[in-house]
């Protein structure tokens, strides 16, 4: 991976900057969803940089479970940077929408006596509080980058929603380091990234079982008692220089074996990541609002 010495830091920003400032009209205001975490983080300070703070806001959904260090975090980002931030109080719509698609449906498609279904049902709404944002004209910022993007790491319908992405195009440990040079806070740079699903969850673990499903978990399953040993040992030997430095790998073409030959990295991890990120192409990354080109009907 990249090592950033501190003049591309500065070259990478202002390129950052100016994607931000072509994009957003003048008049326009952007809204950052954010979430107490570093991408979330680092993307409403370049926005705050690129438009000045009064073209920015900033929101947070509350959510049942939620640990209160992510609510801390945005507060005092929102503060430093003199940005607006509503605090949207949906503490249990997550489970009531689950149960009603449940009754819809089957157990066999939604079950809200599974954890995984009312957990990722958490993004589903915040896609919502996304969407009446948009409809009020506002702009919505983009907090993916491209670990998550290459990985499927996300809701297609959920927090991929964005009118424009400013740090899409790096992966998380390339954040770290840009997250340093804009003034992020160290606990914010150093705590364990989380979607914030339920208390103690971390994106390591989710991508540790990731691996051991072979695949995005789609469908609702138990973990046998050996698998999830599996996936605490796969999880204890990830970290994101390391994911991010197979996923560029992989990004080039190379392949599992000749990746196997260039990291410290197991064969089962490697190849668990290969069959992840050849699967997002079709679950999660494939294109989205897809439809006919426009052709001349009847003569016209």
């Amino acid at each position: 991976m990249k090592n950033w010495l501190e003049n591309d830091i500065s070259k990478e920003i202002e390129r950052i900057q100016a994607f931000i400032c072509n994009f957003v009209l003048d008049g326009e205001t952007v809204v950052v969803p954010v979430s107490g975490g570093l991408d979330s983080d680092v993307v409403a300070r370049l926005c705050c940089r690129s438009l000045g703070s009064s073209r920015v806001k900033a929101f947070i959904v509350i959510q049942s479970d939620m640990e209160p260090k992510f609510l801390k975090n945005a507060k005092n980002l929102c503060g430093e940077l003199g940005i607006p931030l509503a605090e949207i109080h949906l503490e249990n719509m997550n489970q009531d929408l689950m149960k009603a698609l449940e009754e819809s449906e089957s157990k066999t498609i939604f079950n809200t006596d599974m954890m995984l279904d009312p957990a990722k049902a958490k993004c589903s709404v915040r896609s919502a509080v996304i969407s009446c944002y948009q409809d009020k004209g506002f702009l919505i910022a983009g907090t993916t980058n491209r670990t998550e993007k290459e990985l499927g790491f996300f809701l297609t319908f959920g927090d991929n929603l964005a009118h424009f992405k400013p740090v899409a195009h790096l992966y998380k440990s390339e954040l770290e380091e840009l997250a340093a040079a804009l003034g992020t806070e160290k606990e914010v740079i150093e705590q364990e990234p989380s979607a914030g699903f339920w208390s103690g969850q971390t994106d390591l673990e989710d991508i540790a079982y990731w691996i051991v499903n072979d695949g995005p978990i789609v469908i609702p399953r138990v973990f046998s008692e050996q698998e999830i040993i599996k996936a605490e040992n796969i999880r204890n030997a990830l970290d994101y220089k390391k994911i991010d430095g197979i996923l560029e790998l992989i990004s080039s073409g190379e392949s599992i074996e000749g990746i196997q030959e260039k990291t410290d990295v197991s064969a089962e991890i490697i190849s668990g990541l290969y069959h992840i990120v050849e699967k997002a192409k079709q679950l999660k990354t494939r294109e989205i609002m897809a439809e006919l080109p426009v052709h001349a009907v009847g003569g016209m």
